[in-house]
């Protein structure tokens, strides 16, 4: 190469420049077709590089032909933006090729940033003998070479390079080890770009090959050709993994057709069986499916259009085929797949099966027999149309549904999957079931069923076909009756509770005799049996109540099982309507509150048997006995259909005598309720805290019991109004409160002489409960005010008082370490009681 120069006053021009303007050129290049491939795994980092490689070309042009020397020392500094840049990502590209992306992350971008970005600050801002302790300028070359000595830091910038690259290389090496067909090739290729650069430097130093020129730096130039073989592995070297062995062992030796198409719908390939299908030995270029199959094209390309991905097509052969349509992009190109796969012999089964099946349903169909089958998992599969009658769904409604959660009640639903579930395990399935249908409308319908289970060779159940017949009519008669059984049988049940409540009370009454004599005066005795007799009239009353409603249950059940087995036609004749009117009445008489006595009763009797004469209702005297009875005289018009038919009023009294025990149940239930309320509220009261630990308690059923247990005293003329809700349980001694509670109410009823009214109030102050307790009473005389606590202190009458009740009270609260005071005036008394709200 020449060496003639040319010269202006800054800068001299020599051929030897022509190499970095060849990198140049080589790297814009390459980051230019980077730049278009950007959405490509590694396209970011390798841009990266290109820009590194590009300013570390311009710099070393510049500083070529400067002549000054301040200029080749700035141009020289600015060759460095280049190495860090291409230092700083290399290694992230190398990472990339090896599929070692979860290597990638901001710590690690930040960590191998570290060296680079001090690498300028030390050139552009630092001392010059960290990078150059002394240098010269050798014009014996064509240009003015600067020559000088690593100063500290630069052998660091050294080291690093050294580092970075040694562990690129470890990294490609990996990948190829790791990884396989066009991925590892890819990682051989990175490694030969690798290698061009420091390679040639290495052999140009050593003189393993003629040299351009020794001062001549042509590691720019190496590194752009590097680029080349880096962008050709990355964006155009996937034509390797697409083996034509491979390709021919398994995409010719799928059985199915299998056609690819570009976007505008030319074959680009088609395996052994597609071509078959064509009826050619080869695809000519640019062929279209829709020329060799019309019908197929047309399907296709409605599949591409709605984005559906598969369909049916059959031939004019009577051949059935499956399509199966898949767009997908591949290296930026947008392919449609076609995968044809011959059902012909799946599809003439399915037709035999369902033509098969249609003559089964037409058979089922013809019979009143309900019929229907369930999988192993409860789900109907087959149903006959007496069923979707007697049921009023579609079979489109029914069918694929759970059996229990569509058919049944929600009352039932659970118990009968619950045994349905169990049954379907290895045990045997019931042969028997009873079940009362749901209808759509609502309606129930109760159906016997006979069951034949089939199961597979382990013993797992597969099927179940049920038979059944509707017994709606004569099965409520029956679950009636046996209902009412039932319910006498709870109900003497509830009688034996009751007498042993009744003994529990009266061993209760027993132990309050034996407390009067604990007490110190004869008041408090007065007052306990008081208690005594006002509970035992409380809870005589109940008793009487249930004894005279169980001897009613007993004469209704001995009149229906006299009369049901002569009129069992007649029931079985009855309409849905009429079974509907006669349910409304039963419901009409449970729910009904009329109490008809004395001229009252002669009154309403005489004018609905002039309306039923006019009526033209059968028998209307005895009709309107039986409506009097049983308290429904007010609606008797709502059943003037049923009174009038000769067949349907001849049911009257049966269904009459089904509605009595429905009432004496109520009775006794409402007896019940009231007698264990008052059992509760004495054993509550009765039972003395022995524990020194606090509990939680409510207040309102505290004081609710106190006042359960002393209403008879003062419920003829003391009103009492409380207040109580709001507060929530807190801890306390709920046995020694209510003492403090009846001691306080029972002093307020005596001072107003029993006739007045009392309000308990109780609201929550922060951390307090305080309760009031205020009476309309003569109020507390000012002048004993300070003893109303003292021990012994009344202002009773002599042998009425024993002095110990507020004091009592002032124990309890001084238990709970609380407070208590009062206010007084003529006609208004307020006792406060503050208890801490503990929970």
């Amino acid at each position: 190469m020449g060496t003639e120069v040319q010269s202006l006053s800054w800068f001299k021009w020599t051929p030897y420049a022509i190499l970095p303007l060849i990198s140049l050129f080589l790297s814009v290049l390459s980051l230019r077709i980077g730049f278009k491939s950007r959405q490509t795994s590694g396209a970011p980092e390798f841009i990266l590089v290109c820009l590194g490689i590009i300013l570390y070309s311009f710099g070393y042009f510049w500083e070529i032909i400067s002549i000054r020397p301040e200029s080749i020392i700035f141009w020289d500094n600015f060759q460095f933006i280049g190495p860090d840049l291409l230092i700083a990502s290399l290694l992230f590209l190398c990472l990339r090729v090896a599929n070692l992306n979860r290597f990638i992350h901001p710590i690690s971008i930040f960590l191998f940033s570290i060296i680079p970005i001090c690498t300028e600050i030390a050139v552009w801002f630092g001392p010059a003998e960290w990078i150059r302790p002394s240098y010269r300028f050798d014009p014996s070359a064509p240009w003015l070479a600067l020559i000088y000595e690593y100063g500290p830091w630069m052998q660091i910038y050294v080291i690093n390079s050294i580092s970075i690259f040694t562990l690129c290389i470890i990294i490609l090496i990996y990948g190829a080890w790791s990884q396989r067909a066009f991925h590892r090739i890819r990682c051989l290729v990175f490694m030969i770009g690798i290698s061009l650069p420091f390679g040639s430097q290495v052999m140009t130093a050593g003189g393993f090959i003629p040299f351009i020129h020794p001062k001549l730096d042509i590691f720019p130039l190496t590194a752009s050709f590097a680029l080349i073989v880096w962008m050709y592995g990355l964006f155009y070297f996937r034509i390797l993994n697409l083996i034509p062995l491979a390709r021919n062992q398994v995409f010719e030796y799928i059985q199915d057709a299998v056609f690819v198409m570009n976007s505008s719908g030319f074959l680009l390939d088609a395996n052994v069986s597609a071509l078959n299908l064509l009826g050619t030995a080869r695809l000519k270029q640019d062929s279209k499916l829709s020329e060799f199959l019309p019908d197929l094209g047309v399907l296709v390309e409605e599949c591409r259009t709605n984005r559906k991905t598969s369909t049916e097509w059959k031939t004019n052969h009577g051949k059935y085929y499956d399509v199966s349509v898949r767009s997908q992009r591949a290296e930026g190109s947008h392919i449609t797949i076609v995968v044809l796969r011959d059902v012909t012999q799946r599809a003439i089964s399915e037709r035999k099966l369902s033509e098969r099946r249609d003559i089964l349903q037409s058979i089922l169909d013809s019979t009143s027999i309900l019929f229907l089958v369930l999988d192993g998992d409860g789900r109907l599969i087959l149903l006959n149309r007496a069923c979707l009658q007697t049921t009023g769904f579609d079979l489109m409604e029914l069918e694929g549904k759970v059996f229990w959660e569509t058919e049944l009640f929600a009352e039932e639903s659970k118990i009968i999957g619950k045994v349905f579930e169990q049954r379907f395990a290895k045990k045997k399935f019931p042969k028997h079931t009873s079940v009362l249908l749901r209808t759509k409308d609502g309606k129930s319908r109760r159906t016997l069923w006979e069951h034949k289970e089939v199961r597979d060779k382990n013993g797992h159940l597969q099927y179940v076909i049920s038979t059944g017949t509707d017994a709606t009519g004569l099965k409520e008669a029956e679950f009636r009756i046996e209902t009412l059984q039932r319910a006498n049988e709870e109900i003497l049940a509830k009688n034996e509770i009751i007498e042993s409540q009744k003994f529990d009370l009266e061993d209760a009454l027993q132990n309050l005799k034996r407390t009067q004599a604990k007490l110190i005066q004869a008041s408090k005795l007065a007052d306990l049996g008081q208690l005594a007799a006002g509970i035992a009239h409380e809870i005589n009353n109940p008793i009487g109540a249930i004894q005279a409603a169980g001897f009613n249950i007993l004469s209704y059940l001995e009149k229906i099982r006299t009369d049901l087995r002569s009129i069992l036609p007649l029931l079985s004749s009855l309409s849905d309507e009429d079974w509907n009117s006669y349910k409304e009445l039963i419901t009409l008489g449970i729910s009904s509150k009329e109490m008809l006595i004395g001229l009252e009763r002669r009154r309403v009797l005489a004018e609905i048997k002039t309306e039923m004469k006019s009526a033209d209702i059968l028998f209307p005297e005895e009709t309107a006995e039986f409506f009097a009875d049983f308290g429904i005289t007010s609606s008797w018009k709502n059943f003037e259909r049923i009174l009038k038919n000769q067949n349907t009023r001849e049911l009257l009294p049966f269904f009459l005598n089904l509605l009595g025990p429905e009432q004496c149940v109520d009775t006794i239930k409402t007896a019940v309720e009231r007698s264990a309320k008052i059992v509760y509220a004495l054993r509550s009261f009765a039972h003395f805290e022995s524990s020194h630990k606090k509990r939680k308690f409510s207040l309102k059923e505290n004081i609710d019991t106190v006042l359960t247990l002393y209403q008879n005293l003062f419920k003829h003329g003391v009103e009492v109004s409380t207040n109580l809700d709001g507060i929530p349980e807190f801890l306390g001694f709920p046995d020694d409160l209510m003492h403090l509670w009846t001691n306080l109410i029972m002093n307020s009823v005596q001072a107003m002489s029993y006739k007045g009214s009392i309000g308990i109030n109780a609201v929550l102050q922060e951390n307090e409960v305080i309760v009031s307790i205020q009476d309309k009473g003569p109020g507390i005389p000012a002048e004993v005010k300070d003893q109303v606590f003292d021990v012994f202190f009344t202002t009773k009458p002599l042998g009425e008082g024993s002095g110990l009740g507020l004091d009592i009270a002032k124990r309890i609260v001084e238990k709970h370490k609380g407070r208590i005071w009062f206010e007084s005036s003529p006609g208004n008394t307020i006792f406060y009681v503050g208890l801490p709200f503990e929970v």
